[in-house]
């Protein structure tokens, strides 16, 4: 499983504004956007899932631990905590906004909630 590169990354010298920027700027980008980290479990949860699911090419991972530039990451990171509110891995943004986290995803999926809230987002057909 290989994660989306992160394309267009702010410098060390830019100030956490900027990587604000680049979060809301890739939120708004990407209708279906994972902050991931490769060694997480949780993260795998959700690319499996996905995957069983048939819809893992639709979603845009940016792991943060393969970033080339970790300052940047660390910095990009604390951008995306400060929308969430939380410093959490995964985190899941659809169509623009904080949808949720792999615990989210696990509780719709005992609810048997999940691929009508997966369809609600045109995840699903």
């Amino acid at each position: 499983m290989s994660a989306h590169p992160l394309t267009t990354q702010p410098t060390t010298t830019t100030s956490s504004d900027a990587f604000i920027t680049k979060a809301e700027s890739l939120i708004s980008e990407h209708p279906y956007l994972m902050l991931s980290k490769s060694w997480c479990p949780d993260c795998h949860y959700v690319y499996r899932l996905f995957q069983k699911l048939g819809i893992y090419d639709k979603l845009h991972i940016i792991e943060l631990d393969n970033i080339a530039n970790q300052d940047d990451a660390a910095a990009l990171e604390n951008a995306f905590t400060g929308i969430v509110g939380k410093k959490w891995v995964p985190s899941l943004f659809f169509k623009g906004k904080y949808w949720g986290n792999e615990q989210d995803l696990k509780n719709l999926e005992k609810q048997g909630q999940l691929e009508p809230e997966l369809k609600r987002l045109d995840l699903l057909a």
